[in-house]
């Protein structure tokens, strides 16, 4: 059975461990060369032929280095790219349809931003053949019969334009100057200008310096940059980040106009009501992160969806997660029986022409309220407030993560992680949040070095770490996967649960507020203008109250029973408002 050994080189520091894997190699201490240190100050080979997999490297190693998988001969045969020995490995690849849009759904680190450079032509795929990479008519040939051997030549003969969206839109403005006018115009290749200021809302920020932008507003900019393009080949990593539910329907539109123009377009998203709306298609990117990536067979997008949320393909009849994720269909009770840990009057604030306007409301012990509502209504706004309310209480320790997180850490991520926690990390936490989340293997990194996904998470952990009595958690989901989703909502939820703690979350994904509340503050009012927050309500008050100011319905598939948005105007749609039911129908 072939083995992949990775090691990450940014983890591995041969001279501060004194080579503890090549000293406990069995097969090494039996006399061949399976791990090899050519200068001792840089991380070792493993030659993978020679390797047994007994894995006592892995567990020997004290920096979480190294990791050895078993691939099945057959998968074997499918290797489409590798970075390079003892590096992530790509297996299969993706078939896109013209004039579709094909969505990629998996665990960050296994390989979907590998497969967009791959289409954008950054990368030649070398089919897992390091020391003599293939030709472009090698890899072609290894393509014959699919859609994407067109795809690739188009790119690699400069016939097809690709328009690329990067996944980490707040270092735009380090890359780009001017105002969205000035921008957008550079770039406007299909005079459709006013169309796509219109589309996605930016009629109010034409004038205004890109670095003046939030995090929703470069997103959306953003996307207008990719809709007056004109391209053959559209590209976009997680458009949706920072944006709110309504906005996420007009970049739904957006996409779905550029796929009707006859273009390919493929999408990585991680909000499942989104991706499930937008795609025609989907392939399942599964494996382990930053080890290896496997790319499923494409599939319809409900089958697709719904295949990744019980974990098992069945058309490949391959199970690659033990525990399906199950949704709840009905809201959870509206009864409260903790008692109240925080309490805050009617109250007003106002930031230059905003205005914000907050009901009276209060939070029990053992719940998570929820807080919904569109871009710039005000619910940063009231997180903020209710932390200046509550400052310097000596009777309620609060912990915050804050919704933007660029510049917010300095120094060793282990450090400070710690620092936060204040006393050794458990095993508890190391399993159940650490760990799932990624940041295990990042314990050694400068925090200044690490991602916006990996930001995210140090910040989630940092938060959760705090033994404190409330939290407040704004936009926790931007950058996350659909599993570290559910990992921050079980670890969040148990923390509240078992020590009668609360916690009062912003978020724009409705699947997983869903998951997450016991109650919600709905805002309503005009964004950027006037804000009004609602008093905590019931699930099913709350959901009503705010899907029905944006028109919106959510069916239930009937096997796994995940919330989906119904098409506009469709029987169902219409079904349910006359009920008035517009998520829990």
């Amino acid at each position: 059975m072939p083995r992949l050994a990775v090691i990450d080189k940014g983890l591995c520091k041969p001279k501060d461990c004194g080579h503890e894997c090549r000293k406990y190699c069995p097969m090494v201490r039996s006399g061949l060369d399976v791990i090899v240190f050519e200068d001792l100050s840089s991380p070792p080979k493993i030659i993978e032929p020679l390797c047994n997999g007994c894995g006592i490297c892995v567990k020997k190693c004290p920096f979480h280095a190294i990791a050895i998988v078993n691939i099945a001969e057959e998968l074997e045969e499918e290797s489409f790219h590798r970075y390079g020995l003892n590096a992530f490995k790509l297996f299969r690849f993706i078939d896109p349809p013209k004039g579709k849009v094909t969505g990629l759904l998996g665990k960050n680190g296994t390989g979907k931003t590998t497969i967009l450079k791959i289409i954008s032509g950054q990368i030649l795929p070398n089919l897992g053949n390091i020391e003599k990479p293939p030709s472009r008519e090698d890899v072609l040939r290894f393509l014959r019969g699919t859609t994407t051997a067109t795809l690739l030549r188009s790119v690699w003969d400069n016939e097809a334009k690709i328009v690329y969206k990067p996944q980490y839109i707040d270092k735009l403005p380090k890359v780009v100057k001017g105002s969205v006018k000035e921008i957008l115009s550079k770039v406007d290749e299909r005079g459709v200008f006013d169309e796509a200021i219109s589309l996605l809302e930016l009629d109010s920020l034409t004038d205004r310096d890109i670095s003046h932008l939030s995090g929703g507003e470069l997103q959306r900019l953003a996307m207008a940059a990719v809709y007056v393009r004109d391209g053959d080949i559209f590209l976009l990593d997680e458009p949706s980040s920072f944006l709110d539910i309504r906005q996420r329907l007009k970049l739904c539109e957006v996409v779905n106009r550029i796929a009707k123009r006859g273009k390919t377009v493929i999408i990585v998203e991680h909000d499942l009501s989104i991706l499930d709306y937008v795609s025609d298609y989907v392939h399942i990117v599964y494996g382990a992160p930053g080890v290896y990536g496997v790319v499923s067979k494409i599939m319809a997008t409900r089958v697709a969806i719904n295949s990744y949320l019980q974990g098992f393909i069945k058309p490949e009849n391959l199970r690659f997660r033990a525990e399906p994720i199950i949704f709840h269909e009905h809201s959870p009770p509206e009864y409260i029986s903790g008692e109240v840990l925080i309490g805050w009057p009617n109250f007003q604030k106002k930031l230059g022409d905003f205005k914000l306007y907050a009901e009276k409301g209060e939070v029990h012990r053992g719940e998570v309220v929820g807080v919904i509502g569109p871009n710039g209504i005000g619910k940063t706004t009231f997180v903020k407030s209710l932390l200046e309310l509550f400052k310097g209480s000596e009777s309620l320790i609060i912990s915050y993560k804050p919704q933007y997180i660029t510049g917010l850490f300095k120094g060793n991520v282990g450090d400070i992680l710690r620092k936060n926690a204040g006393r050794e990390i458990s095993d508890w936490f190391y399993s159940s949040l650490i760990s799932p989340l990624g940041l295990d293997k990042l314990l050694d990194r400068d925090a200044t070095t690490l991602s916006g996904g990996e930001l995210q998470s140090l910040a989630i952990a940092s938060a959760l770490l705090r033994n404190a009595d409330m939290y407040f958690i704004d936009e926790p989901c931007a950058y996350l996967d659909v599993e570290q989703r559910m990992t921050l909502i079980r670890v969040l939820r148990r923390i509240v649960e078992e020590r009668q703690v609360s916690a009062l979350v912003v978020e724009h994904d409705v699947i997983a507020i869903d998951f997450l509340s016991d109650r919600l503050i709905v805002f309503e009012g005009e964004p950027g203008s006037e804000g009004h927050a609602n008093s905590p309500r019931g699930m099913r008050d709350g959901m009503n109250l705010f899907l029905k100011a944006l028109d919106i319905t959510f069916r239930r598939d009937p096997d796994t029973k995940r919330p989906r948005i119904n098409k506009p105007g469709s029987k169902l749609d219409r079904l349910q408002k006359e009920r008035g039911e517009y998520y829990y129908a």
